[in-house]
C-alpha cells in the first residue's frame, strides 16, 4: 500500500507539473501573418527611451517586458495596390506598396514597393525623398528578401542589395549626382518567447538583423565624374514578429555595441484591415504589501484558473503557483529575491489576463 500511494503521488505530481508549468509557444511565421493590400496600422514612436532598455536575452522560451514604453508620436502605415501610388509604374512587378515609411538602411523616405507570395516577402525598391533630393526612384538589385517563408527559430538570411541612381543636380555647377548604396544584411531568428508591449502580449519570433551600409556619391562636373565621399555604417535591428498581426509588434535599432538605441516603435492598432491586434485582458487583482521585503499576497477579486508567475525585469521566471477557481488569495515568499522590480502575471489558457509590478527591497 505505501508503495502504491507513492507511485500515485509521483504520477499526480508529474501531471500537475505539465498542467501548470508555463511554456511559451515556438511559433512559425508564414505569408498569412503579414499585412495585405487594404490594411493599415498605427505605430507608436518612442523618443524617450527608459533606463535599462535593451533587447533582452537570445535563445528559446524567453520573456521580454517592454510595457513601460511611452509613445511620443503616432504614424500610420498603409498597405496599398502599387498601381494607385505615384511611382507604381516604376515597379510593375510589385504587388504591394507601403506608404509613410523610411526604408531602413537606404535613407529613402516615402514609398516602399514589394512582392508578397506564399514563399517570400521582398522589397523591390523605394521611391520618394533622399536627403534634400525629391522624386527619387531606387530599384533594389537584387530585391531584399525580408522573409523566406515559413520562418522558424534559428532560420537565417545573408544577402547584399545595391541601389545605384543618377539624378540631375540642383546646383548649377554640377550636371548630375550619382549615389550608390550597397547594403549587406545578415538576418537571424535568434530567439522565441513571449513579449509584452504597452498594448499587447503574446508569442513571438525575434529577428536580429545586422546591417552594413556603404554609401558613396559622385558629382559630374564638365563631363567628368568626381568622387565626393564614402560612408560606412553598421547597425543592428531587432524585430518581434507574431502570428496574425501583420507587422512587428515591436522593433528598434541599436549600435554595434548594443548600448545605444533608436527608432523604437510598437504597434498600437491594426487599422482598417481584417488583422486585429489583440490586447491584454484585465482581471482585477491586488498585490500587497508593495514595496515588499519577505512576503507578498496576491488577492483576486474574481474566480480564475491558471498560473500566477513572477518574473524579474530581465525576463527570468522567479516563481510559479497554480491558481484554482476557489482561491482568492495567494501567498508568495520573496525573501531570497534581489532588491528590485518584479512583474506578477496571471496567465491561463495561453493568455495573460492581468499583470502588476511589485518592488522588493
Amino acid at each position: 500500500m505505501p508503495y502504491s500511494m507513492n507511485v500515485k503521488h509521483y504520477i499526480l505530481s508529474i501531471s500537475l507539473f505539465f498542467l501548470y508549468s508555463t511554456s511559451f509557444s515556438q511559433i512559425t511565421i508564414t505569408s498569412t501573418d503579414l499585412m495585405d493590400v487594404g490594411d493599415s496600422i498605427l505605430l507608436a514612436n518612442v523618443d524617450s527611451i527608459p533606463p535599462g532598455f535593451g533587447p533582452g536575452s537570445a535563445g528559446p522560451d524567453q520573456h521580454w517586458d517592454f510595457s513601460n514604453l511611452t509613445k511620443d508620436t503616432v504614424v500610420v502605415l498603409s498597405f496599398v495596390d502599387p498601381s494607385t501610388t505615384p511611382y507604381g509604374s516604376e515597379f510593375p512587378l510589385s504587388n504591394i506598396a507601403v506608404e509613410g515609411m523610411v526604408v531602413s538602411g537606404y535613407g529613402i523616405e516615402g514609398w516602399a514597393y514589394g512582392t508578397k507570395t506564399q514563399s517570400l516577402f521582398q522589397i523591390d525598391g523605394a521611391a520618394g525623398s533622399y536627403d534634400v533630393l525629391e522624386d527619387i526612384v531606387a530599384p533594389f538589385e537584387p530585391p531584399e528578401v525580408m522573409f523566406d517563408f515559413p520562418v522558424n527559430y534559428l532560420d537565417s538570411l545573408d544577402q547584399t542589395t545595391t541601389i545605384d541612381i543618377r539624378i540631375d543636380s540642383p546646383e548649377p555647377a554640377v550636371d548630375s549626382i550619382r549615389v550608390k548604396v550597397v547594403t549587406s544584411v545578415f538576418s537571424r531568428v535568434d530567439a522565441w518567447g513571449e513579449v509584452i508591449s504597452p498594448v499587447w502580449i503574446g508569442d513571438v519570433l525575434r529577428f536580429r538583423d545586422v546591417r552594413t551600409t556603404i554609401d558613396s556619391s559622385w558629382a559630374k562636373v564638365l563631363f567628368f565624374w568626381v568622387f565626393l565621399e564614402t560612408n560606412t555604417n553598421t547597425g543592428v535591428t531587432y524585430k518581434y514578429m507574431a502570428n496574425n498581426v501583420g507587422y512587428p509588434v515591436l522593433q528598434f535599432n541599436a549600435d554595434t555595441s548594443e548600448t545605444e538605441f533608436s527608432g523604437v516603435s510598437y504597434m498600437l492598432d491594426a487599422g482598417v484591415g481584417e488583422t486585429e491586434l489583440p490586447s491584454i485582458s484585465q482581471l482585477a487583482f491586488d498585490v500587497f504589501p508593495n514595496p515588499a521585503h519577505d512576503i507578498i499576497y496576491c488577492k483576486l477579486n474574481d474566480s480564475f484558473e491558471g498560473q500566477l508567475i513572477i518574473y524579474n525585469m530581465t525576463g527570468k521566471q522567479m516563481n510559479q503557483q497554480p491558481v484554482t477557481s476557489n482561491q482568492r488569495q495567494i501567498k508568495l515568499d520573496v525573501s531570497d529575491y534581489q532588491p528590485g522590480m518584479y512583474q506578477v502575471v496571471l496567465k491561463g489558457e495561453g493568455q495573460v489576463y492581468s499583470m502588476k509590478k511589485v518592488i522588493v527591497y
